[in-house]
């Protein structure tokens, strides 16, 4: 019984509406981080986060972790590099995951109505701070020195990433912000919900 309950959610997870949805936002990421952002060894100035957010609160924490993932891994062979290097997901994957938890097993709400925009705001600031002063922050220097060759002591390279990142982040943060309240209070309620309903 437990057996055939998990595989409808995961069917459910998985209907071909969600991954055509998962795809869209894949190449949305893509796009937003391969060819609107700027990049140094220990720096990354992108809003490629808000497509992940969106999956996470749109479709759920599994399907944010992957959309993240995929879209990390695609971006990584367009672009050209050498190879894929797994710490930098961290960041990503956490935007997909926590932005799905928060709103599916935190607030419990689709995070369409009015009344639900602080929830929203909140999801993505704190979402944007854990990815920017954490996982990513550690994804980032650990590509410093193990891809770049950076020969800089982890903890002196971690501070100067951080310090760097704090002259740059919090305005990412904010944009992320209103670009993801503004695109899910445009979009939920007239598409994403029929979709989803129809999953």
């Amino acid at each position: 019984m437990e057996r055939t309950q998990n595989k409808k959610t995961l069917h459910d997870t998985f209907s071909t509406r969600n991954l055509v949805m998962m795809a869209a936002l894949v190449a949305i990421q893509i796009i937003l981080a391969r060819f609107f952002s700027i990049q140094t060894d220990t720096l990354r100035i992108s809003f490629e986060s808000i497509p992940v957010i969106l999956a996470g609160m749109w479709l759920g924490p599994l399907c944010g972790a992957v959309v993240a993932v995929v879209a990390d891994v695609l971006g990584t062979i367009i672009q050209g590099y050498g190879a894929w290097f797994p710490p930098l997901v961290l960041g990503p994957l956490s935007v997909g995951i926590l932005s799905g938890v928060s709103t599916k097993y935190i607030f419990r709400s689709s995070l369409a109505e009015t009344r639900d925009t602080w929830k929203v705001v909140a999801t993505v600031a704190v979402v944007g701070i854990l990815n920017s002063f954490l996982f990513g922050l550690i994804g980032s220097t650990l590509y410093s020195i193990i891809m770049v060759g950076n020969t800089t002591p982890f903890n002196v390279l971690l501070w100067t990433n951080l310090l760097q990142r704090l002259a740059t982040k919090p305005l990412t943060i904010i944009v992320n912000t209103v670009v993801v309240t503004v695109v899910n209070r445009a979009v939920y309620k007239p598409v994403v919900s029929h979709i989803l309903s129809k999953a």
